[in-house]
């Protein structure tokens, strides 16, 4: 027996071990680390919504200001118009100077329509703004909420979080770096986070395929590291995990059945 590979197994499986414990404190969390992220993101957005909005009511009542500021020049204008009519010499200059006073009249009412289409338009933008507005707190108290909660979770949490971090970090350091790249590697590409399996009942702990009898054997040997033909994790006899009684075998199921079921929810 190749105590080297029975030392680096069992270094694998007491990594696994740790992940799994970390993994089941996380499902603690549910899903509010992603809710509170969709939250952050939603409140970005109606934050530059609301700018937006703020800029157009800006823009219409400058353009509103404008036009009430072209009123006051054409009736001034106009004034000018009926002084000069008290100095007209020929009705040629009547004609005009009635023609430019028809002329200011004109561009008045069309100032005053376009006015009333921008007030309008304006109400809208007003009314548009207030919904955005609301919108934009009820999801910053929903954030707030949501951010309490995760905090008094991970609180209640964050001693046993740590140390499984301080654990974690003493277990990665006992494997070389070929076997730490793969673990890793592996467990990115499992959904459940199972990078090494424990043989249940003559099947992989991960996938749960059956596995042939004579790789069987060859895993209870330690000749070399093993992975499963179907999943492709690292497998790992009950003289490493020691899961040799059926209640443990169940207690096992039971923890991989919860995290194949968290990773299906995410």
């Amino acid at each position: 027996m190749d105590i080297s590979i029975q030392k680096k197994l069992t270094d694998l499986w007491n990594l696994q071990k740790i992940d799994s414990r970390l993994n089941g404190l996380r499902a603690l969390l549910g899903e509010l680390p992603m809710e509170v992220a969709d939250l952050e993101d939603s409140i970005v957005g109606l934050e530059t919504r609301v700018k937006h909005i703020e800029e157009e009511i800006a823009g219409v009542e400058g353009e509103i200001s404008d036009k009430r500021n072209s009123i006051k020049d054409f009736n001034r204008n106009i004034e000018k118009y009926d002084e000069q009519l008290n100095n007209i010499k020929n009705s040629r200059e009547f004609e005009a100077i009635e023609k430019e006073k028809e002329i200011a009249g004109l561009e008045i009412l069309q100032a005053e329509k376009k006015i009333r289409e921008l007030g309008k338009l304006l109400d809208i933008k007003k009314e548009l703004l207030d919904k955005t507005t609301e919108d934009l707190d009820n999801r910053r108290k929903d954030l707030e909420f949501k951010q309490s909660e995760l905090a008094e979770i991970e609180k209640e949490n964050e001693e046993e979080i740590k140390k499984h971090y301080a654990d974690r970090e003493k277990a990665e350091a006992s494997l070389d770096e070929r076997y730490k790249r793969a673990y890793n590697r592996i467990r990115e590409n499992m959904r459940n986070g199972i990078a090494v399996a424990p043989i249940l009942r003559g099947s992989c702990g991960g996938c749960f395929s059956k596995i042939p009898p004579q790789r069987h054997s060859d895993i209870r040997a330690h000749i070399r590291i093993i992975d499963c033909e179907h999943c492709g994790r690292l497998l790992v006899d009950q003289s490493i995990t020691g899961l040799e009684s059926v209640a443990e075998v169940k207690e096992e199921k039971a923890t991989r059945r919860k995290i194949r079921l968290t990773a299906k929810a995410e």
